[in-house]
């Protein structure tokens, strides 16, 4: 959400001030809940969330409850883990431990580590129709979690990125505010002649300094349209002129100043506060910001931010992101664990009511609710894809990419050169098999 920010700075930016969740009343899924427990009594399912307890708390123990009431016998214990990197860690841990939790959120950077070591479950090996499954969930934020061609995880919510900008700036610059930039030749177009007329940078686009940053890899594939990796998986592929040629349109527009410097070291916050302190005129984040700059600017200040599409890339979707929920290996009740992950993903409506987000099932995202502001519209109203390889060493993946970007946008090396080099250092992590 770079486009995405961490799960912390995301649900808490978007939960200051808001009131508890209402649940959604939904039903549970039939079908794959045949093992109740090992011998056909109770089970206790521990359910492990990202960063959920300070301020979605009603809304988790409220779903619980549901649950629970409708599936006499099934007791659901609920842990919450601070930050995905601790889900990591402590999934290690438990599994080692023998005390492995039975439905585990996951983000797309843990979830392709568990899978090489077979540590969770393919869903075909739970669901006896795995394509049905597969229809009832917005495609982009399912293929998400289908690895080397195998499902396995269950979509919760997902975040697609938008473009926030100044009317201000844009009449200032004599541009038509009503028509922003639909496309990356028309957002660079605009960025020039914004700097140019107003002297302010035209927009900043952060690389993001944390493990699942993926802002890199979006302006390669999804700007670009320049496959990561070749077909087979086995070499990076996105050193080429195509990609030279855009990334150099970045180097460029940083050294003129069109481009904010903010780009090359700050974080998607840092960001945020040059559009909320009117120093650049667009940003690239999902629509949750705009919640962020009503609490953060006056109200004069925020009258001017306006939110349009994210502009169309050769990749041809908006860059997501997304929360799934996995079932490992070790789980005493699997199938039950599948069905609670599948009821999970069906409370979603008023998660999005607290917080702009994209639900994993389409039934959800088709709701009306959605076609009530601008903000939400743009949150179901794009074609979403996960663009970053679902690889088990994605994150040093993403720190060599980020790494040579910021080489060549400080003028240290050409993009040329600098594609090569992170290329080079992506075919020995793809070598290594990490």
């Amino acid at each position: 959400m770079p486009i995405r920010p961490s799960r912390r700075r995301f649900l808490t930016a978007t939960a200051v001030g808001a009131a508890s969740l209402l649940i959604s009343a939904c039903g549970v899924f039939g079908g794959t809940s045949d093992d109740t427990g090992p011998s056909g009594g109770p089970a206790t399912l521990e359910f492990w969330t990202i960063n959920l307890k300070e301020g979605y708390t009603p809304y988790i123990e409220g779903a619980i409850s549901r649950y629970e009431q409708d599936n006499p016998g099934v007791t659901i214990k609920w842990v919450d883990i601070p930050d995905f990197e601790q889900t990591q860690s402590k999934l290690l841990a438990a599994i080692s431990g023998g005390a492995t939790p039975d439905v585990v959120n996951m983000t797309p950077f843990i979830l392709p580590k568990f899978a090489a070591a077979d540590a969770v479950y393919p869903l075909d090996e739970l669901t006896g129709d795995l394509q049905a499954l597969s229809a009832e969930y917005v495609p982009g934020l399912w293929d998400a979690g289908v690895i080397d061609g195998k499902a396995y995880a269950i979509p919760f919510y997902g975040s697609v990125s938008a473009l926030i900008y100044n009317t201000d700036l844009f009449e200032k610059a004599g541009l038509d505010p009503g028509k922003p930039p639909a496309d990356w030749d028309e957002v660079f177009a605009a960025a020039k002649t914004i700097h140019a007329k107003t002297g302010v940078s035209g927009f900043v686009q952060t690389l993001d300094d944390f493990n699942d940053a993926g802002n890199p890899s979006d302006i390669l594939a999804g700007q670009a349209g320049v496959p990561l990796l070749s077909q087979d998986g086995t070499k990076a592929a996105f050193a080429t002129p195509e990609a030279a040629a855009h990334l150099g349109q970045y180097v460029t527009g940083v050294a003129e100043g069109w481009i904010d410097r903010t780009s090359i070291n700050g974080g998607v916050m840092d960001g945020a506060k040059v559009l909320a302190q009117e120093k650049t005129a667009m940003v690239f984040l999902g629509p949750w910001i705009l919640r962020w700059l009503k609490d953060n600017t006056d109200p004069a200040t925020y009258e001017k931010f306006k939110v349009a599409e994210h502009p169309k890339g050769a990749g041809g979707a908006a860059n997501g992101f997304l929360q799934h929920f996995a079932v490992p290996r070790a789980s005493k009740h699997p199938k039950q664990a599948l069905d609670f992950a599948r009821y999970f993903s069906t409370t979603t409506l008023e998660l999005a009511k607290q917080a702009p987000v994209l639900p994993g099932l389409t039934s959800i995202a088709q709701d009306p609710y959605f076609q009530e502001s601008e903000e939400t519209k743009v949150v179901v109203g794009q074609d979403v894809k996960f663009y970053w390889p679902k690889h088990p060493a994605v994150a040093e993946m993403f720190a060599a990419l980020r790494t040579e970007f910021q080489s060549a946008l400080l003028g240290d090396k050409p993009a040329e050169q600098a594609l090569r080099d992170a290329a080079g250092r992506w075919d020995e992590l793809l070598a290594a098999g990490q």
